[in-house]
C-alpha cells in the first residue's frame, strides 16, 4: 500500500492510533506526533509535570504539590460565576452594562462583590423582600462602582510626574511584599491569594492602587476641610452641656389615701415612718402601686422647689434629704406623705478632661470629613461622564434577578 495511503489511514483512525501505526518516512525512521507540529513553536510548548519538578529542584526549590499549570480562570471569580441554572431558564452570567468615563462598566463589576450577601437574603427572606433588597444592594453597589471609577479617575488627572514616579515605586514594593508575604515565590503568592481573596496578583495589586489613588484624592480633596479649632471644640461642649454634665436624678415617693375612715390606718403608717420603717415598706402595707414609686425629675439647678410639680408640693419637699418623708398633710380629701426616695448624681465631665477634648475633636472632625467628602463626590458626579445611572440600575438588578428565580 503506498505510504500516502498509510498516512491518511493513521490519521482517519485517530489519535489514539497513530502510535500503533507502523509507518516509515523515505529516511527509515518513526513518525511522531511531533512531525505534525510546528517546530519553530517548541520552545513555547509547556513542560510536562516532571520537566517543571526537575527545574524546580535544580534552582533549589521545592517541587510543586499540586499539578502544574495555570489556574483555572474560574477560580478567580468562582462566587460570581458558579451559577446554578434550572433547565430552560436563561441566566445572565455577565454582560456590559454602560460606561463611566468611557470605561466599560460590566455586570461582575457590580454584582461580584455582593453576591455571597445576595445568596444568603435569597436563602433568608421571602422572595418580595428579598426583591426589595436586592434592589438596594445593587443600586448602591453600582453608585459606589461609579463613584469610585470616578475618583480613580480624578486623582490621575491630579498626579503631577514626581507622585507618578513615587506610586510606580510604590506598586514595586508592595509587589515584592505580597510575594514575600506568602511563600517568596510569585506562583506560590499567586496561589495563596486566589484561595484568601479569589484575586490574581495582578488583579490584587490593580485594587490596591486604585484604593490608594482613592484615598489620595479624598486626603487632598477633604482633609483640609476638617481641621477643627479650639473654639470649634468649646462650642461643641457647651451645646452638648447636658450629655458631659448631666442634672441629678431625683426620685419621688408618695403616699395616698382618703382621710375620712382611716384615721387609725394613717396614725399606724406615720408610727410606723417615725420608727424608722423604709418609706416603700409603708407604702406597700398601704397598698400603694410600685412600693409608693410616684416620679423621677432631672434635679433643676433651683433645687427642689423649681421640681415641675404642684405648688402645693413643695413646702413638704424643700427641706427633704434622699431617704427622709414628710409628714402627713390633707389636700382636700386626702391624707399624702411625700418622700425623697434617691437622688441620682450622674458623671460630670468637664471640658478640661484630655478625654472629653479628644472625643470633640474627633466627632467634629469625621462630620466635616463627611460633609466636604459628600459635597466633593457630588462636584465630581457633576462633571463626570457616564451613562444614566437609572438605565444602568435597571440592567444591574435585571442581570442579579435573573439568577434567583422565585421560590
Amino acid at each position: 500500500m503506498p505510504q500516502s495511503h498509510h498516512l491518511m489511514t493513521c490519521l482517519g483512525s485517530g489519535v489514539l492510533l497513530l502510535a500503533a501505526c507502523d509507518v516509515h518516512s523515505p529516511s527509515g525512521r518513526r513518525l511522531s506526533l511531533g512531525d505534525f507540529s510546528d517546530p519553530s513553536m517548541k520552545a513555547q510548548a509547556r513542560p510536562s509535570e516532571e520537566e517543571a519538578a526537575t527545574y524546580l529542584i535544580e534552582a533549589g526549590l521545592p517541587p510543586l504539590e499540586d499539578s502544574w499549570g495555570q489556574s483555572s480562570p474560574t477560580d478567580a471569580n468562582e462566587g460570581f460565576f458558579d451559577v446554578e441554572a434550572e433547565p430552560g431558564r436563561q441566566v445572565v452570567v455577565d454582560s456590559l452594562i454602560g460606561q463611566v468615563n468611557g470605561r466599560p462598566i460590566y455586570a461582575d463589576d457590580v454584582l461580584g462583590p455582593i453576591m455571597d450577601r445576595l445568596s444568603a437574603t435569597y436563602e433568608d427572606q421571602p422572595y418580595r423582600l428579598f426583591q426589595e433588597q436586592l434592589t438596594k444592594l445593587v443600586i448602591d453597589q453600582l453608585q459606589a462602582v461609579t463613584i469610585n471609577e470616578l475618583l480613580i479617575a480624578e486623582s490621575r488627572a491630579k498626579l503631577s510626574s514626581e507622585q507618578q514616579t513615587g506610586l510606580l515605586a510604590f506598586m514595586d514594593q508592595l509587589k515584592e511584599d505580597t510575594i514575600r508575604d506568602r511563600g517568596g515565590v510569585q506562583r506560590e503568592a499567586e496561589r495563596r491569594l486566589l484561595a484568601e481573596e479569589g484575586k490574581t496578583i495582578d488583579e490584587y495589586l490593580e485594587d490596591e492602587r486604585q484604593k490608594l489613588l482613592i484615598q489620595e484624592v479624598l486626603r487632598e480633596r477633604v482633609q483640609p476641610y476638617a481641621v477643627v479649632s479650639w473654639r470649634d471644640i468649646e462650642r461643641a461642649y457647651r451645646s452638648r452641656i447636658d450629655e458631659f454634665k448631666p442634672s441629678a436624678i431625683i426620685t419621688l415617693g408618695r403616699i395616698r389615701l382618703t382621710t375620712a375612715g382611716n384615721e387609725d390606718r394613717i396614725a399606724m403608717y406615720q408610727g410606723e415612718l417615725e420608727a424608722g420603717e423604709p418609706f416603700d415598706v409603708v407604702a406597700r402595707q398601704a397598698g400603694m402601686n410600685d412600693d409608693g414609686l410616684w416620679e423621677s425629675f432631672k434635679l433643676p439647678e433651683g433645687g427642689l422647689k423649681d421640681l415641675p410639680l404642684a405648688d402645693f408640693y413643695k413646702p413638704h419637699l424643700e427641706n427633704l434629704k434622699p431617704g427622709e418623708t414628710s409628714s402627713p398633710f390633707e389636700r382636700g380629701r386626702w391624707t399624702i406623705w411625700v418622700s425623697v426616695m434617691s437622688v441620682d448624681q450622674q458623671e460630670q465631665r468637664s471640658l478640661d478632661d484630655p478625654e472629653v477634648q479628644r472625643l470633640l475633636q474627633q466627632q467634629l472632625a469625621m462630620t466635616r470629613s463627611r460633609e466636604a467628602e459628600s459635597r466633593f463626590i457630588g462636584q465630581v458626579l457633576q462633571r463626570g461622564i457616564y451613562d444614566d445611572m437609572e438605565l444602568m440600575a435597571q440592567r444591574s438588578v435585571a442581570i442579579a434577578m435573573s439568577r434567583f428565580p422565585p421560590k
